[in-house]
């Protein structure tokens, strides 16, 4: 019975439901949130929770947990929409409804794009994704500083990194158009918008994630 008790104790799922509902009671007790508004979030969790119960118990295709995230987001929405009458609610139910259909596509059809090795495993663990990122970060802004271009061995020396670090970090960046190979050099690309770089990137990324899950459908009929 003891080690039944201290079985249940230690799930993270416990604790994690024990957790939020304590911050949301705290929420409800001493702020002006009341039950009512409380409820969408309530909703929204307990959809994830779902997905991580069921997904330390089956394998679930890729673009399950987009299917779980949607429909939960659509029924917030729809509750805000009958509950308060509110626009928001509408388009938060118009939002869920993409995300379920992204991840029905995904399911169906498979990731639209490959993702690259660099980052497809991070999953091993956050000490390791951390130095993956800060390596990209040394590399690139050694080769920027640089007036020439650099061999991997070069650049693994300046990094005092090693080679294989350093290389396949370059391919990463490589794919991205932040650097360029010549023959066995490397050398940085810079910027074509300057410091406006990654919110011009972040809005051309918009418009192609919002239309992948029909890109999918288009390129597989």
């Amino acid at each position: 019975m003891v080690h039944r008790i201290m079985s249940l104790y230690e799930n993270e799922h416990l604790q994690t439901i024990i957790g939020t509902v304590a911050v949301l009671i705290v929420f409800v007790a001493f702020t002006e949130m009341t039950l009512r508004t409380v409820a969408p979030l309530v909703i929204v969790f307990s959809g994830m929770m779902i997905y991580d119960v069921i997904g330390e118990s089956y394998d679930l295709p890729e673009g399950t947990n987009w299917l779980f995230y949607g429909a939960s987001v659509f029924a917030a929405g729809t509750y805000l929409m009958i509950s308060n009458l509110t626009s928001f609610g509408g388009l938060l139910a118009l939002c869920g409804l993409w995300f379920v259909f992204d991840g029905i596509t995904k399911i169906r059809y498979g990731p639209s794009q490959t993702t690259h090795e660099y980052v497809s495993d991070l999953d091993s663990g956050m000490t390791e994704t951390m130095l993956r990122m800060q390596t990209l970060n040394v590399v690139y802004q050694t080769l920027r500083a640089s007036t020439k271009s650099r061999t991997v061995a070069e650049i693994a020396t300046d990094c005092e990194l090693t080679e294989s670090r350093v290389e396949s970090a370059l391919k990463y960046l490589e794919s991205n158009g932040r650097v360029v190979q010549e023959e066995n050099r490397y050398h940085a690309e810079s910027p074509r918008f300057g410091r406006l770089e990654p919110v011009v990137q972040f809005l051309v990324w918009i418009p192609h994630r919002v239309l992948r899950p029909f890109r999918r459908i288009v390129v597989n009929v």
